[in-house]
C-alpha cells in the first residue's frame, strides 16, 4: 500500500494527486492508494483512490504503518511520523508559486531531510514513477531522539527555583492569635476556670453521645460524678490547652516563614524563640489578673506545645520540598500539524513534571486526550481572517484561564501562535518560558519565533544555521 499524506494545511495540493493518478494510469503504480488528503479534498476527486480529509493521530500511525511507502507533503510533521515508523518516504514540497502554500519553506525543510539521508526529495513530479520503481534501493537513515537535548530541556525545567508564594494572611492570623491568648489570659481565676470546666463538660457530653451510639460504652454518669471527675481534670486539661494555643501558634509562626523562604534550621530557632518569649510574657501578663499567677513551668509547657507545631510543619516541609523536584507544574503547547508532533518527541519528559499538554482541537488531535491529560483551544486556519482573528482572541482569554487555574512554573513551546498569548502572560507573572523554535525554519524565523525569542527564558534553535537569525539563542542539535 501507497499511502499518500497532505497534511492539516488550508491549501489545496491536487497537483501531486494529478500527478499519482497519471502513474496510475500509466501502470507505474500497481499498488493500492490511500490518500489523507485534507483541504484538497474539496477540490480533487479520483476514481483510482482511497482519499479522505482527516483522522485522528492513533489512526495515522496506523496507516503508517500499514503502508509500504509513503509520498508526502514536505511538512515537518508528516516526514517524522512516517520516520518514526521506519517507513521509506518520497517528499514533494508545496510551493507558493501555484498557491499551495505562503512561502517556500517546505523546500527547506526537503532539502535538511534529504541532506541527512531521511528522505527521497522529489524536485520533478515527472520522475514519481522512475523514483517509486527505485525505491527499494533506498535505505532511509534512521531517526532517532537526540537525548542531550531531552536532558539539556530536562534540566532547564527541573533547575528552575519555584517561588513559594508570599501572603501577609499567615501574619495576620499570628497577630490574631496572639491576640486570643492575651485575652484568655487576661480572665479572671474564676471565670477562666468556669470557662475551662463547662468546656470539659460539653466535651464528656459529646463524647459519650458518640460512643454510646456507637455502642462502644453505655454509660450515663450522674451529674455529681460528672462534676468530680471534671474537678480532678480540669488542671491537666487547663495545662494542654495551654500547650495547644501555642502549638497553633508555631505552626503559624512556621508556615509565615516558610513563605518568605527562610532556611528551615533559622525558621526553627526563630519560631521557637518567638513561642518562647510569648509564653513568657503570657505568664508575666497572668500576675496582672485577679486570682492568676506566673509560673515558668507553665511558659515551657507552653513552648513543649510550640515544639511539637515546630516538628509537625519540619516535617510536611521536608516531605513538601523533597518532592517538588518532581512536583513542577509544566504547561507544554503547540499548535497542531508538525509543531505538535515536534513537542511530542518531548513525550519522555511529561511523566517527571505535573504536566498538561495543550493544543488546538480536531479530529487529527481528538485522540490524544486518551493518551495525556490534554487540554483544547479553538482551532481556525488563516482562510478566513475574521475568523481566525477572532478565534486566536478567544484563544488567548482561554490562556489566561488556563494559567490561573494550572498556575505552571514553566511552559514549553514549539510554536506556532496558540502558544504566544500563554508565553507572554507566563513571563509577566516571572515563570520561564522555553522556545523551541521549528525543526521546519534552518532559514529565517516564524512569527511564534520573533515574537518570543525577546521574552524567553530559554530559546532554543534546531539548526545551527538559525544562530544567525536568533544570536542569543542556544542550539544543541535538533530533537530528531
Amino acid at each position: 500500500m501507497i499511502l499518500v499524506t497532505l497534511g492539516t494545511q488550508d491549501k489545496s495540493f491536487k497537483r501531486l494527486l494529478e500527478a499519482i493518478d497519471r502513474e496510475i494510469k500509466l501502470g507505474n503504480i500497481t499498488d493500492e492508494v490511500v490518500v489523507q488528503a485534507g483541504y484538497t479534498i474539496n477540490n480533487y476527486t479520483s476514481d483510482n483512490m482511497e482519499i479522505f480529509d482527516y483522522v485522528d493521530s492513533k489512526t495515522m500511525v496506523e496507516l503508517v504503518k500499514k503502508s509500504d511507502v509513503v509520498i508526502s507533503h514536505a511538512g515537518a510533521g508528516s516526514i517524522l511520523t512516517a520516520l518514526e515508523n521506519n517507513k521509506k518516504i518520497i517528499v514533494v514540497p508545496r510551493l507558493s508559486k501555484y498557491g499551495e502554500h505562503n512561502n517556500d519553506h517546505q523546500i527547506e525543510i526537503a532539502t535538511e531531510f534529504s541532506k541527512e539521508g531521511y528522505v527521497i526529495y522529489l524536485k520533478n513530479l515527472a520522475d514519481l514513477g522512475k523514483e517509486l520503481k527505485n525505491i527499494s534501493k533506498f535505505k532511509p537513515k534512521k531517526l532517532g531522539h537526540n537525548e542531550e537535548v531531552l536532558k539539556t530541556i530536562d534540566s532547564f525545567i527541573d533547575n528552575v527555583k519555584i517561588k513559594p508564594k508570599r501572603s501577609l494572611l499567615p501574619l495576620i492570623f499570628i497577630v490574631l492569635w496572639m491576640i486570643i491568648i492575651f485575652w484568655l489570659s487576661s480572665m479572671d481565676s474564676g471565670e477562666s476556670n468556669d470557662k475551662s470546666m463547662y468546656a470539659i463538660d460539653i466535651l464528656i457530653n459529646e463524647t459519650l453521645k458518640i460512643t454510646n451510639k456507637t455502642g462502644i460504652t453505655n454509660k450515663h454518669p450522674s451529674e455529681e460524678n460528672k462534676k468530680l471527675f471534671i474537678a480532678k481534670i480540669n488542671r491537666p486539661m487547663r495545662k494542654l490547652a495551654h500547650a495547644s494555643v501555642f502549638f497553633v501558634l508555631a505552626i503559624l509562626i512556621m508556615i509565615f516563614l516558610h513563605h518568605y523562604r527562610i532556611k528551615i534550621s533559622s525558621s526553627i530557632v526563630i519560631t521557637l524563640l518567638i513561642s518562647f518569649m510569648y509564653a513568657l510574657f503570657d505568664e508575666y501578663h497572668q500576675t496582672f489578673v485577679i486570682g492568676r499567677t506566673g509560673q515558668f513551668t507553665d511558659a515551657l509547657i507552653d513552648s513543649f506545645g510550640a515544639i511539637l507545631g515546630i516538628i509537625l510543619v519540619s516535617i510536611i516541609i521536608y516531605h513538601h520540598t523533597h518532592k517538588r523536584k518532581k512536583q513542577k507544574k509544566v504547561i507544554f503547547i503547540s499548535s497542531i500539524g508538525g509543531h505538535l508532533t515536534q513537542l511530542l518527541q518531548l513525550e519522555s519528559l511529561f511523566t517527571s513534571y505535573r504536566y498538561l499538554l495543550i493544543t488546538e482541537k480536531s479530529s487529527v488531535t481528538k485522540d490524544l486526550k486518551k493518551k495525556y491529560k490534554t487540554k483544547y483551544y479553538l482551532y481556525c486556519n488563516k482562510k478566513n481572517f475574521l475568523k481566525y482573528f477572532i478565534v486566536n482572541i478567544l484563544n488567548a482569554f482561554h490562556s489566561l484561564y488556563t494559567f490561573f487555574t494550572f498556575d505552571p512554573d514553566v511552559i514549553v513551546t514549539t510554536g506556532a501562535n496558540t502558544a504566544v498569548p500563554l508565553c507572554y502572560l507566563g513571563r509577566i507573572f516571572g515563570k520561564k518560558v522555553i522556545f523551541i523554535e521549528s525543526y521546519a525554519k534552518s532559514r529565517g524565523k516564524t512569527l511564534a519565533g520573533k515574537l518570543c525569542y525577546p521574552i524567553a527564558t530559554t530559546f532554543i534553535v534546531q539548526w545551527e544555521s538559525m544562530l544567525e537569525y536568533y544570536p542569543d539563542a542556544q542550539y544543541y542539535g535538533s530533537i530528531y
